[in-house]
């Protein structure tokens, strides 16, 4: 099946390129500007621009907690804790036969 569109889409993406190129107007070979005439001319020297003054800016509006540079309270410590898993986790079965079917378990 991919080759069949792999090989249509060879034969009808040019047809399609053509088509296309019968609808959208042309310029005549003429009227076609070369690399150099498209480029914009270079500004003519003269007086720069005054230079404006550029006044100072505002004091941020964000402001920085009393604390700053103080550690975090519970650095260091676990983000998760294990207290009180241990009766959570399932009994994981001994004897292949004992697992449940489909279990990766019961695989021999």
């Amino acid at each position: 099946m991919y080759r069949t569109f792999a090989i249509g889409t060879l034969i009808a993406a040019p047809l399609i390129v053509m088509a296309i190129q019968n609808f959208v107007p042309q310029t005549p070979p003429g009227e076609q500007l070369g690399a150099a005439e498209q480029i914009a001319a270079p500004p003519t020297p003269g007086t720069p621009p005054p230079v404006v003054p550029v006044a100072p800016t505002a004091a941020p509006a964000y402001s920085a907690p009393n604390d700053a540079g103080k550690p975090v309270s519970g650095a260091g410590e676990p983000m998760l804790t294990t207290s009180g898993t241990d009766s959570v986790t399932a009994p994981m079965p001994v004897n292949p036969a004992d697992a449940p079917p489909g279990s990766p378990n019961a695989e021999i």
